[in-house]
């Protein structure tokens, strides 16, 4: 009887602890947008997933759902309410909402998505982590995608009467401010559709990182890039977690987490956009592409056109609550000083 009576309790146990065990593995789904063999997803967010795997020893897994859940705009909210678990999306893609972030957008903020990255991430930090714009959801970082490029299917564009005339596919508010001030004629389509509107004659041209090329196979329609050192503009990205899931994590996975969140996930995410942005460039070189620098009337004439951008932005950081000024000098300074390593 005693030795049913310790086989059972030994059973018991054993379940107990199995339970346990199954209780402390979590799996957490990953909405994308952009496919899984996207250069962002295999330079940046899959690393980010597999280190976060390897730390954890197996604790916390992804699974890479095969459709996104919302769309790219959406995903903050859907990661809010749950449909996904972690998602990332563009600060740009609400404007209004995120009208304190849009610093991240200006022409000539650096020539590396490394430095502007920590320097955003910083300045989130220190001035615009208090103010609840991503409630619901844990912020694990964000990142800017680097220097966007001027390309074009027939020409460079070296001065503003070259872009009189031309349909120019633009993705934020500053390309297309600019498009607009030199006469050109932007055109609003997803990322996705650059090859067909390219390829039909829709468009002349497009505005881009260099990444962009190889990933939506658009190299050899746009043979003419012509590049403003600093960036003709940029864009921002964030990553975020549901809450309730981070909450549910034991103490050491949130630590797992938290480890690969903030400024280390901006580094990561900045070296990924400046590998992929490299890696398109030299794709772009060995095509034959034409690629120059602009030259300084073209940057002058981009100068001129951020003085407005950077009053539109004081005043749009003031109606948020925001002291723009402080926060853009900060940013400024970061990056100068992230640059400088």
């Amino acid at each position: 009887m005693k030795r049913l009576l310790k086989t059972c309790a030994l059973a018991i146990l054993a379940m107990g602890l199995s339970g346990l065990g199954a209780r402390a593995e979590t799996t957490l789904t990953y909405s994308s947008w952009l496919p899984w063999t996207h250069p962002v997803n295999t330079a940046i967010y899959i690393p980010w997933m597999e280190g976060i795997e390897a730390a954890s020893e197996g604790r916390i897994k992804f699974r890479r759902l095969p459709k996104p859940v919302a769309s790219p705009r959406a995903h903050l909210d859907a990661v809010r309410t749950g449909q996904a678990d972690v998602g990332f999306t563009v600060h740009g893609y609400s404007p209004q909402r995120f009208a304190a972030y849009l610093l991240a957008e200006l022409p000539l903020l650096g020539d590396t998505a490394v430095g502007t990255s920590v320097a955003l991430q910083r300045t989130h930090e220190k001035f615009l982590a208090d103010k609840g714009y991503y409630e619901g959801t844990r912020l694990i970082g964000m990142n800017t995608h680097g220097p966007g490029v001027i390309h074009h299917s027939k020409k460079h564009i070296l001065k503003p009467e070259d872009m009189a005339g031309q349909k120019m596919r633009t993705g934020g508010p500053i390309p297309r401010a600019i498009v607009e001030a030199w006469g050109g004629v932007p055109i609003r389509q997803p990322a996705p559709k650059s090859y067909e509107i390219l390829s039909t004659g829709v468009a002349d041209g497009i505005t881009f990182p260099y990444e962009s090329l190889g990933s939506f196979k658009i190299t050899s329609l746009v043979p003419y890039s012509t590049y403003v050192p600093g960036g003709l503009y940029s864009s921002s990205h964030f990553l975020v977690m549901n809450q309730a899931k981070y909450d549910a994590l034991a103490p050491e996975d949130k630590a797992v987490i938290d480890k690969f969140s903030g400024e280390a996930y901006a580094r990561l995410a900045g070296a990924g956009w400046d590998k992929i942005n490299a890696a398109g460039l030299e794709e772009a070189k060995a095509a034959g592409n034409n690629i120059v620098t602009a030259p300084p009337e073209l940057v002058a004439e981009v100068e001129r056109l951020n003085e407005a951008f950077i009053e539109e932005y004081y005043k749009a950081a003031e109606a948020a609550g925001v002291d723009g000024k402080e926060i853009l000098a900060f940013f400024k300074a970061e990056a100068a000083k992230v640059a400088a390593e």
